[in-house]
């Protein structure tokens, strides 16, 4: 698959990712004043928004890249969360939902 492919195929699941009904928490990155100390616990932190600057800046050669950024998502979010809150349930939603779109298009064996 050549590098415009991979770009679309990219392109499209990120979209997929971010009108998704679970994708709210994970659109921008984590504000200090919502999670004062985040970043204390965090020190890699990922979203949405900047996985479409990384897209739009060809920084995703490889689908690994890709899929490392999109798992830094819901594992940031677990180790930072309690399983039972809204966000730790809306990674588990987004990760099952990337995961199948990741199948769909043959990213990652059925």
């Amino acid at each position: 698959m050549d590098s415009d492919q991979l770009y679309n195929i990219f392109k499209t699941i990120l979209q997929h990712c971010k009108t998704h009904a679970s994708a709210w928490p994970f659109l921008k990155p984590v504000e200090k004043a919502e999670a004062p100390d985040y970043y204390d616990y965090i020190k890699f932190p990922m979203d949405l928004r900047t996985m479409g600057d990384r897209l739009k800046n060809r920084y995703y050669v490889h689908e690994k890249l890709f899929m490392a950024d999109m798992m830094r998502i819901f594992t940031n979010c677990r180790s930072y969360n309690k399983p039972d809150t809204e966000y730790y349930k809306c990674a588990n939603t987004m990760e099952r939902f990337f995961n199948n779109k990741l199948k769909e298009f043959s990213l990652i064996d059925r």
